[in-house]
């Protein structure tokens, strides 16, 4: 019986070595972390060949979807300076996206990750991926929208709309009152359409259009 029982087992073992291993597709590709009230990372990784990783670059936006790189703000945060220059170094040594965290920048370290871990999906042939994805329309010179998208299965589950001016979010104390009423009708009426291509809302309709064109680059990082 006793023997019976190490023959299984072993059996199970080599069985679940001998799983096939899915092959990486050799290119770039680029994939995104989760987005939140800290923002989100975007990664370009480029596979050799073999499917191994031979280049990753990194790209970091904060809060307000602005990239860190280019605002003087995080120029003397040397572990975000550290971590954009180490990582990529790390997904290459260890051809894969479970590296050791930077010292002092662990949220950037865990949304780099989290993006290259998409990026080597994609490479894997995954193409839709659930989650909460952070995306802004382009600047403009009265500002830009954000969006916060939550899809799973290809429903939008949840919505959050941002707009920045001066790069400071518009808060309750900002007086057009069209502008507080669209940011939730807009919400409900891509929820209730499972789509970003929803009617604008009278009185802001600049935002609207915003909060659309952020709301489609957020389904498309998602793939949907």
């Amino acid at each position: 019986m006793r023997k019976s029982v190490i023959i299984v087992t072993i059996l199970l073992i080599i069985a679940a070595c001998s799983q096939p291993i899915l092959a990486r597709a050799e290119g770039e590709f680029v994939g995104y972390s989760q987005g939140d009230d800290e923002g989100y990372t975007e990664a370009t990784v480029t596979l050799g060949e073999e499917g191994d990783i031979v280049e990753v670059v990194l790209r970091e936006f904060d809060g307000i979807a602005r990239e860190k790189e280019e605002h003087a703000e995080y120029d003397d945060y040397e572990p975000f300076q550290e971590a954009m220059e180490e990582l990529p170094q790390r997904f290459v040594e260890a051809n894969n996206y479970d590296v050791e965290m930077i010292s002092g920048a662990t949220i950037t370290s865990n949304k780099a990750m989290e993006a290259v871990e998409m990026a080597l999906a994609k490479a894997e042939g995954e193409e839709k991926f659930d989650g909460t994805f952070m995306a802004r329309s382009e600047k403009t010179e009265r500002g830009w929208g954000i969006v916060w998208l939550t899809v799973a299965d290809g429903e939008i589950t949840d919505i959050r709309l941002e707009e920045v001016s001066g790069d400071e979010l518009k808060d309750e104390d900002y007086g057009w009152e069209a502008f507080h009423s669209a940011r939730e009708e807009i919400a409900e009426r891509m929820l209730a359409e499972n789509d970003y291509e929803v009617d604008t809302y009278t009185g802001a309709t600049g935002s609207s259009e915003l909060w659309k064109e952020a709301a489609a680059r957020a389904l498309e990082m998602a793939g949907y």
